[in-house]
């Protein structure tokens, strides 16, 4: 009996031919496809989350280089200057109290 004579195979056919088949190899852009692209860790936080053009990122570097170049001169002028900041021993209460009302249309600008 030729193969495929006839529509229907029996059962025995059936399992003469699913023996000699093969399953094609499947495609190498298979996984990719369904996995994603494997990529590190910090590329994924960083690298392809937050897109940045050049001359802002230079910016931000000359920023962030400026504030840690100038961090210990202000916290230096904070200490030089303690009337900068108030003291509790300053503090005394108000001696005379004059509240003054300002309404909307009194308002003077």
């Amino acid at each position: 009996m030729e193969p495929f004579e006839r529509d229907e195979l029996t059962d025995t056919e059936l399992d003469a031919a699913l023996a000699d088949w093969r399953a094609p190899a499947a495609p190498a852009s298979l996984r990719a496809a369904v996995f994603g692209a494997h990529t590190p860790w910090w590329l994924r936080i960083w690298g392809a989350s937050i897109r940045v053009p050049l001359p802002v990122a230079v910016a931000l570097a000359i920023l962030a280089a400026i504030a840690v170049w100038r961090w210990p001169h202000l916290r230096a002028n904070e200490m030089a200057h303690p009337s900068a900041t108030m003291d509790a021993h300053e503090l005394r209460p108000v001696s005379v109290l004059r509240p003054r009302i300002i309404r909307s249309g009194d308002d003077q600008r």
